[in-house]
């Protein structure tokens, strides 16, 4: 998606009694570029709901006269498009989680939070709250793109030009809103998926493909996690070696990123890339054990692209490595994971 064609809200609203609280959240808040607007009661905090267009609502839980999850509810009956976070101590959570249950609120943070929880949680909030209000900007854009059609039977050959190009533009938004949303769960920034987009368009050019191919393959090559939207956050967050029943739970996020693409012809590579991206060329891999040529090429690029950009970039369960080491151990998995070919010409690329 073209985030410069693209106004992401970053109003937040903050309500707690306790100025001092307020303050604080400001405090740790003050480099994120949120608009963020205080109020220090619930009825305060509904008058700015009404007259501001907020994407975020922090709350705390223990006010007087109106308490947070009243308030979140009632904020929800104003914009149900509204992310709503409750602020909760910890002797509080068990008497809130009933109700934090029944207003359908976003996220809790308990106090005293860390300033990674906060800066997470409302990355996370804003990232769902855009999601919900572009995907509704489509499918009206989709709906009054299709009454306009029927209406219509002048210049027919130009008009179906022209409308053909806009609903692939809707359709490849869907897929990048689609890829972010996997993402999300366990990339907070998405630009993961955008250093891979470039890794794999230029392993396609240097293995001397058309710049259309290199340019079809690469994009699709957002969809390789897409799957992970079916794995629970805590596998796909836990900083730790994983369980043998938590691993099988997580390689299955190939073929349920291949179930998610459908059968269309049109992600027909990106279902190559979802099922098949964690094939070793040896034939070790998951979910088939496929070995060599058997494996989709477009799925052999996009292996050498995932495993570099995961070396070199830290996860919540390992460091950066330097790109030295990353390189030197690529190599040394050549004719094991990867298809020796397509290393070659990622390797090429990086020595420019």
């Amino acid at each position: 998606m073209n985030k410069k064609n693209q106004t992401f809200n970053k109003t937040l609203l903050i309500v707690d009694d306790e100025p001092n609280v307020i303050s604080s959240l400001k405090r740790q808040l003050r480099h994120e570029r949120y608009n963020i607007q205080s109020a220090n009661s619930g009825m305060d905090g509904l008058d700015l709901l009404n007259s501001n267009n907020i994407g975020v609502v922090v709350s705390d839980q223990m006010m007087p006269e109106m308490d947070g999850v009243t308030f979140l509810e009632s904020a929800r009956q104003l914009n149900p498009d509204i992310v709503r976070i409750l602020l909760t101590a910890h002797s509080s959570l068990k008497n809130a989680m009933a109700a934090i249950n029944r207003s359908q609120i976003f996220a809790y943070l308990t106090k005293p939070w860390t300033s990674e929880a906060l800066k997470g949680t409302l990355s996370s909030a804003f990232e769902h709250y855009n999601l919900v209000v572009e995907n509704r900007r489509l499918q009206k854009l989709t709906h009054e793109q299709n009454d306009k059609l029927k209406l219509m039977n002048e210049n027919l050959e130009e008009l179906v030009r022209k409308r053909t190009f806009q609903l692939e533009e809707a359709v490849r938004e869907g897929v990048v809103m689609l890829a972010l949303a996997a993402e999300a769960k366990d990339d907070d920034t998405g630009e993961h998926i955008n250093r891979i987009r470039s890794l794999t368009y230029d392993i396609c050019m240097g293995l001397g493909m058309s710049s259309k191919e290199a340019d079809e393959i690469s994009f699709f090559s957002i969809m390789h996690d897409v799957g992970k939207i079916h794995i629970p956050d805590r596998i796909l967050r836990n900083q730790g070696p994983l369980t043998d029943e938590d691993w099988a739970v997580m390689k299955t996020h190939s073929v349920e990123g291949e179930k998610i693409l459908g059968n269309k012809p049109y992600y027909k590579i990106a279902r190559m890339i979802a099922r098949s991206h964690h094939e070793r060329w040896d034939g070790t891999g998951y979910p088939d054990g496929i070995n060599g040529e058997s494996i989709p090429l477009a799925a052999r690029i996009v292996t050498v692209a995932d495993v570099y950009d995961a070396l070199t970039h830290e996860r919540s369960y390992k460091a950066a490595w330097p790109i030295e080491k990353a390189i030197a151990e690529m190599k040394s998995l050549s004719g094991k994971l990867f298809d020796p070919k397509v290393l070659n010409a990622f390797l090429k690329n990086t020595q420019r």
